[in-house]
């Protein structure tokens, strides 16, 4: 895992391409690392991203509060995302 130490912070407002953040590491307020983003699920009638798809390491066991588990990647709902900057934060 690449951690870098630099922050890049969201302003408000700011827009960001998709390649610009998949890929980013993405961990908890807890400081516990869960992967890398792989995906967004968005719902195609509202538009509205519902659910952040994490891909995580195989073998890890790894489980979050109203996540889903299948099979390499976790899915955790949209609302649970904290902050986007140098990583991206899920409540825990």
């Amino acid at each position: 895992m690449v951690i870098r130490m630099e922050e890049r912070r969201l302003i408000k407002g700011e827009e960001k391409f998709w390649s610009e953040i998949k890929g980013y590491q993405v961990a908890t307020n807890h400081a516990r690392i869960l992967g890398e983003l792989e995906e967004l699920v968005i719902n195609d009638k509202t538009g509205k991203i519902t659910d952040v798809v994490i891909k995580v390491e195989p073998g890890r066991n790894i489980n979050v509060k109203g996540a889903k588990k299948k099979d390499n990647y976790l899915l955790v709902p949209f609302a649970k995302v904290e902050k986007v900057g140098e990583f991206i934060i899920i409540a825990e």
